[in-house]
């Protein structure tokens, strides 16, 4: 059944329980989308090592199942978003099938729990992919509906990450003063809100910066409140001192400076963006800091056993700048495993001579060949591919181009070295599709019911 104007949120909100009926839509929305646009920068909150928001996007899964049933199964799924969705239950499909083939390799670690056996790790990192890529769908699917719940998040979105920003500038002096390591952190007096760290924070920033300005351009905030909140967050972002960020800027101008602009435009964008990410590599001397990871690099199998205690040698990027590249050209099109590389980073093979790990927590920190190392070349391109869907069929809709910006946080933020997993840039792609295809657009929406 084809239907314009069918309401994507089709299931039942109406709930019996003790003799009463209760209608759980409004309110559970409105908590769903403030918990996302809250939460999805605070990684550091956990229980049982799981992620706040996660928690909430479980048990939010589960009653929404509840909810389907009481309604007999009947979904409604906007087309382009479904054909989204299917991209990513093929990628996860075929992530498995490599998880299996990868159990031929000789598990040197001793597990000390269950979720990090071979396919159980990877299983569990589906089960966080799928919860993602659903609920970056199904929000999109309320912004679509409901405009009014998509100035809710946005704004919630965009006051959160100030509140980060401010908590920053509070920490800052007590950091130098006191070594409190609250919002800034290390001898750099790095600010990172509430994020772990300062480079998900500057990426995190990004996309609240381009949110600001999509917000702006709808009239969504006043013009004195799009000024401070403009500044307050790009002091927070120089604050960040974010390689991350300085590249998810960098490539997210090349991308859109090649799509949108033609002529001299461009060439005058192009060489003013070239400059001004010198002056910041300049300022924050970028150059130095890679040469260390060179440096480290290529004292690794000597300074790895002379510093077999020291986690900055032994584990992270500098280890993984060598043991990387020697996992992928021992299987370059199957990969090693999803979640499996600080399980199989100590075999011989790879390793070489080269001290131990000290746990079994342990990624390279390499951007894009994490995801080389552990899916193989050939399901890293598809998932690139995936990642860039929503951007391209943006793009091809005719979407507002800072729109395409915001849906390209995703995959430029795996690309700078973030965890798929991320939470910020689903909610921000979110953002992204749900104000790209407004209801009123001529796009078929597919009706697909089971009984």
């Amino acid at each position: 059944m084809i239907d314009d104007n069918l309401n994507p949120i089709a299931p039942a909100t109406l709930v019996a329980v003790g003799g009463g009926t209760y209608n759980l839509g409004n309110w559970r929305r409105y908590f769903l989308v403030a918990a996302a646009a809250t939460l999805s920068s605070t990684i550091t909150l956990k229980f049982a090592q799981i992620q706040y928001l996660e928690w909430i996007f479980a048990i939010d899964f589960l009653l929404l199942l509840v909810m389907l049933f009481g309604d007999g199964l009947r979904v409604r799924i906007f087309s382009p978003f479904l054909e989204i969705a299917e991209s990513y239950g093929i990628f996860l499909a075929c992530a498995f099938l490599l998880s299996l083939v990868a159990l031929q390799q000789d598990f040197s670690y001793t597990f000390h729990s269950v979720l990090k056996t071979p396919v159980i790790v990877t299983i569990s990192r589906m089960a966080e992919l799928f919860l993602d890529a659903f609920y970056m769908l199904y929000l999109a699917a309320l912004f679509r509906a409901d405009k009014a719940l998509c100035l809710f998040g946005a704004r919630t979105y965009l006051w959160a990450a100030i509140a980060g920003c401010l908590y920053s500038f509070v920490c800052y002096p007590l950091n130098r003063l006191y070594q409190a390591q609250l919002g800034t952190y290390s001898m750099d007096h790095r600010f990172r809100g509430f994020d772990n760290e300062g480079g998900g924070f500057g990426v995190y920033l990004v996309s609240a910066i381009l949110l600001a300005v999509i917000m702006y351009r709808r009239q969504w905030i006043a013009r004195p409140h799009f000024i401070v909140a403009m500044s307050l967050m790009v002091v927070g972002l120089c604050g960040s001192q974010s390689k991350s960020a300085f590249f998810a800027v960098g490539a997210l101008g090349a991308i859109c400076l090649v799509w949108f602009l033609k002529g001299g435009r461009r060439w005058i964008m192009i060489a003013a963006l070239t400059v001004g990410l010198v002056v910041v590599g300049y300022v924050f001397n970028i150059k130095q800091q890679i040469d260390t990871y060179r440096y480290g690099a290529a004292q690794y199998q000597r300074l790895s056993n002379l510093k077999w205690g020291d986690g900055n040698y032994v584990m992270g990027r500098v280890a993984g700048s060598v043991i990387a590249p020697r996992m992928i050209k021992a299987r370059p099109l199957l990969g090693i495993g999803w979640g499996n590389y600080p399980l199989v980073r100590d075999i011989a093979e790879y390793r070489q001579g080269t001290a131990f790990s000290l746990g079994d927590v342990d990624a390279p920190g390499l951007g894009v060949i994490d995801y080389i190392v552990e899916l193989g070349i050939p399901l890293w391109l598809y998932l690139t591919w995936v990642e860039l869907k929503p951007v391209v069929m943006l793009r091809r809709s005719g979407a507002d181009k800072w729109l395409v910006a915001l849906a390209l946080i995703l995959p430029v933020s795996t690309w700078a070295g973030a965890h798929l997993n991320l939470m910020h840039p689903w909610v921000v792609a979110a953002f992204a599709l749900g104000l790209g295809y407004p209801v009123t657009s001529r796009t078929a929406m597919a009706r697909i019911s089971d009984s």
